[in-house]
C-alpha cells in the first residue's frame, strides 16, 4: 500500500501552482495594461495629427480642395518612413497625400470618426486614425487619414514582455524560497509535537509540554492528552477486570480442587454450583472491561425499571422496595451494558443496606446525566466514604459479596469522563452518578 503524500510536498505543491498561476496571470495582465497604454499613446498622437492636417485643410473658389501649408512633421516628406496622411473625396479617389506615401495610397472609408488598422505601403500594419470631414464651400465630405507604423509599438510591447518575464521568473523563485521556509518553519510546531509523542510512547514522558508547543497547536495537544487519558483508564480498567475475574474465581477453583480430592459424593451440584458462578463472574468482569464507546446511545429509563424489577426479587424477600424517578428522553452517551453495570451495583448496593426502600432518580443538568441512587439504611461514617469506593474495601464481612460493586461502577463513571460520590442522608447512603448525557 503506497504511503499518501507528506503534508510538506502538498503545501509546497499547491503553493507553488499558486504563484506560478498568479506570475502567467500578472504577465499577461502586465503585457496587456503595456500594450493599451503605448497604444493610447499613439492615438493621442495621431488625433493630434489629424487636428494639425484638418487645419490646413481648405476649399478654394474654384473649389478645389487644398493645403494652406503641409505639415511640417519630416517624417510626412521621407519616403516610406512609416508616417502618413491622405484625404480623399467620398469615392474614395486621392485628392492630397503625403509625399511619404509616395505611389501608394492608403484604402479606407469612415462615416464618422475612428481609429484602427490599416495595411501600410509595404504591406505592414499602420495604426490611422480615419475621419470624415465636411469643409466650407464643398460640396462633398472628405475621408482624411493619419497613419503611422505601428511595428514600434508591438516591439516594445514584445520587450516588454520579454522583461516582465525574466523578472517574474526572478519573483517566482524567490516566492517559492520563501513559500519553502514557511512551510519548514510552519511546520515546525507539528515536528515538535511528534516528538513529544514519540516521548510518551517511549515512556520518557506521560503528558505533552504545552509550553514549547505555539497556540494554535494546544487544542491538538488538549484533544491528544485526554484521548491518552481515556488509553490510561481503558487500560486500567482491562486490568483491574482482568484481576477481579482472578480472585473471583480462585475461591470456585479451589472449592472443585477439593471436592476433586475428597471423596465427591456430591460433585455433580458442586460442579453445577461453582459453574455457575465461575459463569457469572466471567460475564459480569468481561462487561466492566469492555472498551467504552462514546458513540452510542443509551435510554436509561428502560434500563433503571428492568434492573429495579430484577432487584426487588432479590431483595423482595427483605421487604425492600425499589421506585424510580427518571425524566423522558434521557439517555447516556455510552454503551447499555455500561450504564446497567453501574446501576445494578448502585441499587444492589443499595439493596443490601436499605431498611424499606432505595430510590432511583435520573435528570439532566448543564448537558450532564445526574442519577441518584439513594437508600434508608444506616448510611456510612464520614471517614469511610472515599475508602469504599476503593477495590476490595468491604465495610462488613458479614453482608455477602466482594467489595468491588462501588468500586466497578466509580471506574466505569471514571472512564467515561464522569464521576460517583457518595454521602450521608440520615438516614441512608446518597450514591450520584455524573455521566455524559447522550
Amino acid at each position: 500500500m503506497s504511503r499518501p503524500p507528506s503534508l510538506r510536498r502538498r503545501l509546497l505543491l499547491v503553493g507553488g501552482l499558486g504563484v506560478l498561476l498568479v506570475s502567467l496571470l500578472a504577465s499577461a495582465l502586465l503585457g496587456e495594461l503595456f500594450k493599451r497604454s503605448a497604444r493610447d499613446q499613439i492615438d493621442n498622437a495621431l488625433q493630434q495629427d489629424m487636428l494639425t492636417l484638418l487645419a490646413q485643410a481648405e476649399v478654394g473658389p474654384d473649389g478645389q480642395l487644398q493645403l494652406r501649408q503641409e505639415p511640417n512633421d519630416a517624417r510626412f516628406q521621407r519616403v516610406f518612413s512609416g508616417a502618413y496622411w491622405q484625404i480623399a473625396d467620398g469615392s474614395g479617389t486621392v485628392l492630397l497625400q503625403s509625399r511619404s506615401l509616395w505611389d501608394q495610397t492608403l484604402t479606407a472609408a469612415a462615416t464618422g470618426a475612428v481609429t484602427r488598422d490599416l495595411p501600410g505601403p509595404l504591406q505592414q500594419t499602420l495604426r490611422a486614425r480615419v475621419q470624415q470631414v465636411r469643409l466650407p464651400r464643398a460640396t462633398q465630405p472628405y475621408i482624411a487619414v493619419v497613419a503611422t507604423d505601428r511595428s514600434a509599438l508591438d516591439a516594445d510591447v514584445s520587450a516588454f514582455r520579454q522583461r516582465t518575464a525574466i523578472a517574474l521568473a526572478v519573483l517566482v523563485a524567490a516566492w517559492l524560497a520563501v513559500l519553502a521556509s514557511q512551510v519548514h518553519f510552519g511546520l515546525r510546531p507539528l515536528r515538535a509535537l511528534g516528538q513529544q509523542l514519540e516521548r510518551i510512547r517511549s515512556g520518557d514522558a506521560s503528558r505533552i509540554d504545552r509550553t514549547r508547543l505555539d497556540r494554535e497547536i494546544a487544542p491538538l495537544a488538549d484533544e491528544l492528552d485526554a484521548l491518552l487519558d481515556h488509553h490510561q483508564r481503558m487500560v486500567a480498567r482491562a486490568r483491574s477486570s482482568a484481576e477481579d475475574l482472578a480472585h473471583a474465581l480462585k475461591t470456585p477453583l479451589s472449592v472443585l480442587a477439593a471436592e476433586a480430592q475428597g471423596e465427591g459424593r456430591n460433585w455433580r451440584l458442586t460442579l453445577h454450583e461453582q459453574g455457575a458462578r465461575m459463569r457469572a463472574s466471567i460475564e459480569r468482569y468481561l462487561a466492566a472491561g469492555l472498551a467504552v464507546d462514546h458513540h452510542q446511545r443509551s435510554e436509561v429509563a428502560p434500563a433503571a425499571e428492568a434492573l429495579c424489577r430484577l432487584m426487588t426479587r432479590v431483595h423482595g424477600s427483605r421487604g425492600v422496595r425499589f421506585q424510580m424517578d427518571v425524566a423522558t428522553g434521557l439517555a447516556f452517551a455510552g454503551a447499555a451494558t455500561d450504564l446497567e453495570e453501574m446501576l445494578g451495583n448502585l441499587l444492589d448496593n443499595a439493596g443490601k443496606w436499605a431498611r424499606s426502600e432505595v430510590r432511583l432518580r435520573a435528570l439532566a443538568m448543564q448537558d450532564r446525566l445526574h442519577i441518584e441512587v439513594r437508600d434508608d439504611g444506616p448510611g456510612l461514617d464520614a471517614a469511610k466514604l472515599e475508602a469504599v469506593l476503593q477495590r476490595g474495601v468491604r465495610l462488613d464481612e458479614r453482608v455477602e459479596g466482594s467489595g468491588l460493586g462501588l468500586a466497578i461502577a466509580a471506574e466505569i463513571a471514571a472512564s467515561h469522563g464522569g464521576s460517583l460520590r457518595l454521602s450521608n442522608e440520615n438516614p441512608g447512603l446518597r450514591a450520584r452518578l455524573e455521566l455524559p448525557l447522550g
